[in-house]
This record gives C-alpha cells, sequence and structure tokens, in this order.
C-alpha cells in the first residue's frame, strides 16, 4: 500500500505531466490542407499538405485588398462599371455608374465578402480584371508565394486559379502588417449606405465573436474549394495566423480554434538579449567600457521543449578614441552547434584618445611660446605706459610754458 505522501507526489507528477505543453497532442484538422504560423516570426509551427494547390475562394480577397492598398489611395472615387451584373456571389448590389469610395469598397468585400466590390475596386486599379490579376501574381511572387496563380479578384472558381495553404498564410501576414487591413478584418459591424441596397455589412468570420482575442482574418466557399478561413488571434505580445483549406463541414472554425488554441498553449516569445543591454566590458586608456547590445532579440521557443541557447561573444581590440554607439563586436547565439542570431555590440561610452609623447611635446611647446609671446606682450605694454608719461603726460604743461615764454 502506498504511503500518502507518495501517492500526492504521484498524483501531482501526473497532473503536471497532463498539463505540460508536452503531453499536448497535435491538432488533427478535418480541412484537406492548413497551416499554423507565429505572425511575428513568420515561423511554421504546424502543417498539413501545406504545399498542394487548392482554390481559395474568398481568401483570395486577401491579395486583392493587399494590392488595392499599396496601388491605390483610400479617398479614390471608383466609378462603378456594367460588368458587376455579370457578376455571381455575394454583393452588395453595387450599380453601374454609380461612385464608391475605394476605403468602402474594401469594407464591403472584405467584411460581406462582396464579389461586385472585389470587381470594381480590381478594375480601378488594375484597368481590368486581367490587368489587375498581373499585379496580384507579382505581389505574391515578390512575397515568396511560389505555388500560387490568380486569375481574379474574388475567387470565385476558376481555371488556372490556385494557392496553397503556406502561400496564402504568407500573403495574410503581410496583409495584417498594413493597420488599414487590420482594421477592415477586425470590424465586425459597418453601416453601408449604396444606391441599391442600404444596410449593414456583417463580418463572416464568426470567430470575432466566438475566439478571445480574435484579429481576421478572412473566410471563403465555394463547392469547388469546400470551406476555408484564415483565421488570426492575440494574446499578450503573441499572436498566430492559421489557415484551413477545403473543409466539407462547418468544422472548419473548430479546426482553426484547434490550430490557434495549440500555438498559444505550447509556444512562447522568449526575449534573450534587450537592446541597451550590458553583456560584457572591455578597458579601453586606462577606463571600464561598458559593451552593450544593438537591438533585441526574441526567439519564438516550445514550451515543453526549450533549450537555452550559448552566448559566443566576440570583441575588437580596440584602442581610444571611441565613440559610443561604435560597432565592437558581435553577440553570437547558438543552439547544438548552430548559429541562430547574430547581435550586433556597441560601445556603452565614449573614450577619448589619450595623449602621446609627441602630443605633449607639442603642448609643451606651445605654453612655452605662449608665455615668451606674454612676456614680449607685456614688455611693450610697459615702454608704451613710460612713454605716454613722460610725452604724452606734459602736452598741458607745455603749452603753458610756451604761453609764458611769448610774455618774456
Amino acid at each position: 500500500m502506498l504511503k500518502k505522501k507518495t501517492l500526492l507526489v504521484i498524483v501531482a507528477v501526473l497532473f503536471l505531466l497532463v498539463l505540460s505543453p508536452a503531453a499536448w497532442a497535435k491538432p488533427d484538422i478535418e480541412g484537406e490542407a492548413g497551416i499554423l504560423m507565429d505572425m511575428k516570426t513568420g515561423k511554421v509551427l504546424w502543417t498539413k499538405n501545406p504545399d498542394i494547390k487548392r482554390a481559395p475562394a474568398s481568401t483570395t480577397k486577401i491579395l486583392t485588398a493587399l494590392v488595392a492598398l499599396e496601388k491605390g489611395n483610400l479617398q479614390d472615387l471608383v466609378k462603378v462599371s456594367s460588368n458587376v451584373k455579370k457578376i455571381d456571389g455575394t454583393k452588395v448590389w453595387l450599380r453601374p455608374g454609380e461612385e464608391v469610395t475605394l476605403e468602402n469598397l474594401l469594407y464591403a468585400m472584405l467584411v460581406n465578402s462582396a464579389n461586385d466590390a472585389a470587381l470594381a475596386i480590381a478594375e480601378h486599379i488594375g484597368g481590368s480584371v486581367e490587368g489587375f490579376a498581373k499585379m496580384m501574381n507579382t505581389k505574391a511572387k515578390e512575397l515568396g508565394a511560389k505555388n500560387s496563380h490568380f486569375v481574379n479578384p474574388h475567387g470565385l472558381d476558376q481555371e488556372g486559379h490556385y494557392t496553397t495553404a503556406r502561400d496564402l498564410a504568407i500573403i495574410a501576414r503581410e496583409a495584417m502588417n498594413n493597420e488599414k487591413f487590420r482594421e477592415i478584418v477586425q470590424t465586425k459591424k459597418k453601416e453601408w449606405n449604396g444606391m441599391d441596397w442600404k444596410s449593414h455589412l456583417v463580418n463572416n468570420n464568426k470567430l470575432l465573436w466566438q475566439y478571445e482575442g480574435a484579429t481576421g482574418v478572412k473566410t471563403g466557399y465555394t463547392s469547388n474549394a469546400g470551406r476555408c478561413l484564415v483565421a488570426s488571434a492575440r494574446k499578450g505580445e503573441q499572436e498566430f495566423l492559421s489557415v484551413v483549406l477545403g473543409s466539407t463541414t462547418q468544422a472548419f472554425y473548430e479546426d482553426s480554434m484547434a490550430l490557434l488554441d495549440y500555438g498559444f498553449d505550447n509556444f512562447k516569445q522568449v526575449t534573450l538579449v534587450e537592446k541597451g543591454q550590458k553583456v560584457s566590458e572591455i578597458r579601453v586608456a586606462g577606463q571600464i567600457v561598458p559593451v552593450v547590445a544593438a537591438e533585441s532579440f526574441e526567439l519564438l521557443v516550445d514550451k515543453g521543449n526549450f533549450v537555452l541557447p550559448k552566448w559566443e561573444i566576440q570583441i575588437k581590440k580596440s584602442a581610444a578614441p571611441i565613440k559610443k554607439d561604435r560597432k565592437i563586436g558581435t553577440l553570437s547565439l547558438i543552439i547544438e552547434d548552430k548559429e541562430i542570431a547574430s547581435v550586433p555590440l556597441l560601445a556603452g561610452s565614449t573614450v577619448p584618445k589619450g595623449l602621446t609623447w609627441l602630443d605633449w611635446y607639442f603642448r609643451v611647446t606651445a605654453a612655452i611660446f605662449g608665455l615668451v609671446f606674454l612676456s614680449l606682450l607685456i614688455k611693450i605694454l610697459r615702454k608704451r605706459k613710460k612713454s605716454k608719461i613722460m610725452y604724452g603726460g606734459s602736452g598741458r604743461s607745455t603749452s603753458l610754458d610756451y604761453r609764458a615764454m611769448r610774455k618774456l
């Protein structure tokens, strides 16, 4: 029979193991493809078929908005063409000839997922859908989304229109760096006053109501693409981005929440070095000079499997003069003999140039010449003063003597 105290210890250990991040099982989603990414660093933390090509549905609009925000002006008046009559799917019922600001069209496209708004944006920015699609593909390649190809701005099924979970995460992460984009995709409800339709835009992303800290991003659905969701959430200083593609049921919401939970439960951001932190010191010309980090470095670590990096400090031999903030070395952070980061090291104070024997020679010589010059100057001034006393000071008496001599 186990003693009561021993039993309590075993129970406590088992309890800690159950709660330990290492004991958490990795998520298993229903969707055909998915990915979890750290928003700050772009580090991929979990994947399922991340590079298979899939139809993205309305998650396409993330890239459409990113291109529009970079190429357009929010207050531009966009004149709606007659092509909006041909568009299918979700709409805000734009009327041909109607003029709407680019900003309002972005809200309609990202909040309400309006396909007619996406079309109007594309024609305004790119001149045509084809012209805008070229801009989309150029931007995708620029970001490193190499396995994607876009042929329209709204995501309706079309041959040659595809992306991957990884590429979509890369695109969405870049879009979330744009403050206006971030503001729009967090909007739950917004008034809409169109010529033919007056109502409220209601965000299709239910996570904004259901998941604590949700910050975006975009839903999507077509019969070919299935149910798709790019989601993001922030808690404290951490923010994660998930992508789920090709779900056949409403489980794509549960899948997304499971991925985000996995991120928050198992990973944390650790500050290894802070900007301005003293990491060493050196002696220069008899003075102690602190050596400080030029920048901060943070590392996303697995809570259950964290290895503290070793520091390797290399400092150049330095002589006076040294100015504050001058680079004098490097701090390398090493894990398993592999450098994971390099931080420049700076001088934390100024050391003026030291005096050499030549400096002293010139200073002493200058002082001697100065004293000689001063001595000569004093002698000259004394002579001038003496001359004034002998001659300049008798001017009045001389004139009196002259008058006295005339009387004689």
